[in-house]
């Protein structure tokens, strides 16, 4: 294969995130060489790998859109996302198998050539930079806690004048985060030494959903449960019919986003053992189902426990405070504390394993030479570097950079769409290419998923163009997944996700004193040259 021009220039990545394990047919091939061991695993392993990936924070913005849309509607776009997720993936795996390509970049490459594999490296970069910025800064917030009470997991042992102390400080402590736990984890060459890991972070957030599920049942038992609604929350999503189409339309795109795992099909796909493209199909199946099921459940208990005051952030609903009218002083401060915990180490895993499919952008795009067909494994210095590198990047943005959720926000839904719909999709419409009724009915529904993407890609920048021309038409921002502080966040969760909404305010802050609102200065804000 080394020998075949068109391979050459795929940008490959010869040492896997995870080693090749043993094809069950000539088609689906993995490359390797006598530098690499097959990893042992099994189908149990990849599917909790995958689901964890899956479960990163995301899933705490999906009750208050759940909420917005109205559970009928809400859920039933969590069951269609599933659906289109797996079909997305299979789409992946199957142009692998055609093109015996086992990264998402050098697929790209061989499959739609170097153009769309440019613009897929720099948004997988980009996007899994971004969450992985956002995992730890979330970490960030739930051992520190907010301002003025800073009631965190480590602070809230601490006595209130203790607890803004330098030793308590969010340089140090993320600083101790990334160097004593981030960086040993990421520097795994595969996903096999992280099987603990990911256990403790899925038991977490079953913990997580069982703890829902219990203050559902408190609501009710109490008298205390609000009605689930059928239809979307139109006064809360505007006053006006125009108002309220847009701001479904920003809620929409969470869910659409809510199973993004493309970019780690193919590391997945090295590490299954024995690898088959049914197996394969049938550990995706697995994995979505448990993770929409986990969805719906902590959908429904949320609303059922707290109604329509459902937070986008639905850690901000599980306070001691707000837990204390349904369970009680003791239990409420247990359950908040677990739950921060739990979660803690659930992101922490989702930060190790987002840096799998960073590292390897990054190795593409700055050391092309060493990642060519053929090459020797990557060299342990040249992949602690990208690591590290890398790591410290994302720790100066957690620490230094306030409100980022904005950008990154915008970065990471373009980069979903790309990833996730538009590039599938192009891929799915190239090899299902059967004159058969079957394969004609895949490229219509491939065909469907493109202009989706498409559609939610441009949402973006209508979503821009409708904030800066009506800005006072917007609700207030939400909370988001990041625990940002301030007197807001009460009526920030009214809006849950609102992309429209996170941009107006980014360029807002940035245009300054003086600024007019208007598209002409977000525009200029964002380099567009307006």
């Amino acid at each position: 294969m080394s020998n075949d021009p068109e391979s050459a220039r795929g940008g490959e990545l010869e040492a896997p995130l995870l080693a090749p394990a043993a094809s069950a047919s000539s088609a689906a091939d993995f490359r390797h060489s006598e530098y690499t061991q097959p990893l042992k695993s099994n189908f149990w392993d990849c599917t909790t790998n995958l689901t964890k990936v899956i479960l990163g924070a995301g899933i705490m913005a999906l009750p208050r859109a759940v909420a917005l849309l109205g559970c009928g509607l809400g859920i039933s776009l969590l069951v269609v996302v599933g659906l289109l997720t797996h079909f997305t993936v299979h789409g992946l795996v199957l142009a692998s198998d055609r093109c015996r390509r086992d990264t998402y970049s050098s697929l790209v490459r061989t499959a739609l050539g170097p153009i769309p594999e440019k613009v897929l490296q720099a948004t997988m970069l980009l996007g899994c930079l971004g969450f992985e910025v956002v995992y730890i800064d979330i970490i960030g917030d739930l051992l520190l806690g907010e301002a003025p009470t800073y009631d965190g997991l480590i602070t809230t042992w601490l006595p209130q004048e203790d607890r803004q102390q330098w030793w308590v400080g969010r340089q140090l402590v993320l600083a101790a985060l990334a160097l004593g736990v981030l960086a040993p984890l990421g520097s795994l060459r595969t996903m096999g030494g992280l099987g603990v890991v990911n256990l403790v972070g899925l038991a977490s957030l079953g913990g997580f959903a069982g703890a829902t599920v219990w203050l559902a049942v408190a609501a009710v038992t109490l008298g205390r449960a609000y009605e689930l609604p059928l239809g979307p929350d139109l006064p809360a999503l505007g006053s006006t019919t125009a108002q309220q189409v847009t701001g479904a339309l920003a809620v929409v795109p969470i869910l659409l986003t809510a199973a993004s795992c493309h970019q780690s099909v193919h590391p997945l796909r090295a590490m299954l053992v024995p690898y088959s493209r049914p197996l394969l199909d049938k550990v995706v199946a697995t994995s979505l189902t448990l993770v929409t099921a986990l969805f719906v459940v902590v959908c429904v208990s949320a609303y059922t426990a707290f109604g329509p005051n459902v937070r986008g952030n639905f850690l901000n609903n599980l306070s001691p405070a707000e837990l204390v009218p349904l369970i009680g002083t003791t239990a409420a401060n247990v359950v908040s504390l677990a739950i921060k915990a739990g979660y803690a180490v659930s992101l922490v895993g989702s930060a190790v394993l987002i840096m799998f499919p960073l590292r390897q952008s990054l190795l593409e795009l700055v050391a092309p030479a060493a990642v060519l067909p053929g090459s020797p494994p990557v060299s342990t210095r040249l992949y602690l570097s990208c690591t590290y590198a890398l790591l410290a990047s994302v720790y100066v943005i957690a620490v230094y950079v306030p409100s980022i959720w904005d950008v990154i926000s915008f970065v990471g839904s373009v980069a979903c769409t790309i990833m996730c719909f538009i590039i599938p999709a192009a891929l799915l419409v190239k090899y299902v290419d059967k004159p058969t009724l079957a394969d004609r009915l895949q490229r219509a529904a491939a065909w469907a998923v493109g202009l989706l993407g498409l559609a939610l890609f441009l949402n973006v920048f209508v979503g821009l163009y409708l904030s800066a021309t009506q800005p006072q038409a917007q609700p207030s921002p939400p909370s988001g997944m990041g625990m940002v502080s301030g007197a807001g966040l009460e009526e920030a969760g009214k809006v849950a996700m609102s992309l429209h909404t996170w941009l107006w305010r980014a360029a807002a802050r940035a245009a300054g004193p003086g600024s007019d609102g208007s598209l002409h200065e977000v525009l200029r804000w964002a380099g567009w040259g307006a």
